[in-house]
């Protein structure tokens, strides 16, 4: 696609600099081994680009044919403070992430896919300073009674530490190179479903911003994607770091938080109305549901293709249905061999009240004692057998366990 490329302000380019020195020092290596791993791909360069839209005009919601807005003041009332909310999300989880995959990096299974990692860092450094362009060149953040909404919101996010960010996700620790790995298949996804729906932005800044965004997103999805078929592949002959329980494991951690990224699936009509985003949170999910579990599927062929080498796809299609189906071993292959796309209604910690704290297993079943739904002691002891080892009594899971509590305590 065609882009123009600019800058942003020089205090506001240091100070990213500044926080890519402490964040992201690794940087440098990239930069110094670009062409022996990615050699006809543009060198990175911390810039904002600026693509094009289908149309000048406001496609969806209540301003639909209206010119879209080139300035933050046309956005009246709600609208104002609502964009700034996704324009600071999404530059934290571009921040959040450089911080997550920075943690585990040296544990890559292979220089390939370390240096694949370090790529996806650079480039969601220059996607978050897109969204500090998208605030900084546009003076009308600064309103008479608000104060510098532009500054304030990039100084805070550059205060970000893990922990501390928008949205769950972002702030899980990793503890193994699974988690970059499930990370990028599974969270990057959803980045790819958001900035699709926010090509339709009414505000022009930020719709100009999605394109290039997604353009590079595209590595980011199909190197998770590659890596997590390469490590399952390798578990099925028995061979390297990771087994086929902690790729689920890594699973069961990581899809929810991508369920929730989208929002409650009841809700997100207030981003349509206001042309920001052409979708509702339930129908952007459903749709992310029905990919992951493609991108599953695809695992699994390869998974049965190397227990059972002279399977065709077909056959092995064919087969894991069957397992699926009856739960039953077939040809030596038992459920347990195979990835689980875990239920829209496990570990859920946001969306509709019917699922949130609720005790309700992998596969969807809502578990009990007695006929009485578990008590979250017992809960969290079924947790402790289906989530990554290292994730339980981490900070993100005493806090899902305090949260837990106080919600159950006044539901």
């Amino acid at each position: 696609m065609t882009y123009a490329t600019t800058t942003i302000t020089k205090k506001y380019h240091d100070a990213i600099e500044e926080w890519q020195k402490h964040n992201f020092p690794e940087l440098e290596i990239l930069t110094r081994h670009w062409d022996e791993y990615f050699r006809g791909v543009p060198e990175f360069q911390l810039l904002a680009k600026v693509g094009d839209v289908k149309t000048e005009d406001i496609e969806f919601g209540q301003y639909a044919g209206r010119k879209r807005f080139e300035q933050a003041k046309e956005m009246v009332g709600n609208a104002f403070f609502s964009a700034r909310d996704i324009v600071r999300a999404q530059c934290s989880t571009e921040l959040g992430s450089i911080q997550q995959h920075r943690l585990t990096l040296d544990r890559a299974v292979s220089d390939k896919a370390k240096f694949a990692v370090l790529r996806i860092m650079a480039e969601e450094l220059r996607h978050a300073y897109q969204m500090f362009w998208v605030l900084d060149q546009d003076p009308t953040w600064k309103k008479p009674g608000l104060g510098d909404v532009a500054k304030q919101t990039i100084e805070e996010l550059l205060s970000m530490e893990l922990g501390g960010h928008v949205l769950d996700a972002f702030n899980i620790d990793f503890n193994d190179f699974l988690d970059n790995v499930t990370y990028a298949t599974v969270i990057d996804l959803v980045g790819k479903y958001q900035l699709d729906m926010q090509q339709v932005f009414s505000y022009a800044p930020m719709a100009r911003s999605m394109g290039p965004m997604l353009q590079e997103e595209a590595f980011h999805l199909g190197s998770g994607r590659k890596l997590l078929k390469e490590i399952s592949q390798m578990a099925a002959r028995g061979e390297g770091d990771y087994s086929i329980e902690d790729v689920q494991r890594a699973m069961n951690l990581w899809y929810p938080r991508g369920l929730e990224m989208f929002g409650n699936e009841h809700g997100g009509e207030t981003a349509v109305t206001f042309g920001f985003k052409d979708k509702t949170n339930g129908t952007a999910q459903a749709e992310y549901v029905e990919e992951v579990r493609g991108v599953v599927r695809n695992v699994n062929v390869a998974i049965v293709q190397e227990r059972i080498p002279n399977a065709s796809r077909e056959e092995a299609h064919s087969l894991i249905d069957d397992i699926e189906r009856s739960r039953d071993p077939k040809r030596g292959i038992k459920a347990e061999d195979l990835i689980a796309v875990p239920d829209a209604s496990f570990f859920r910690k946001r969306g509709p009240e019917e699922v949130i704290f609720k005790p309700y297993a992998v596969r969807g079943e809502l578990l009990t004692e007695g006929g009485t739904p578990l008590t979250p002691d017992a809960y969290l002891q079924y947790l402790s057998t289906v989530l990554p080892a290292k994730f339980i009594g981490s900070r993100e899971y005493d806090k899902y366990v305090a949260q837990m509590r106080e919600y159950l305590a006044n539901n």
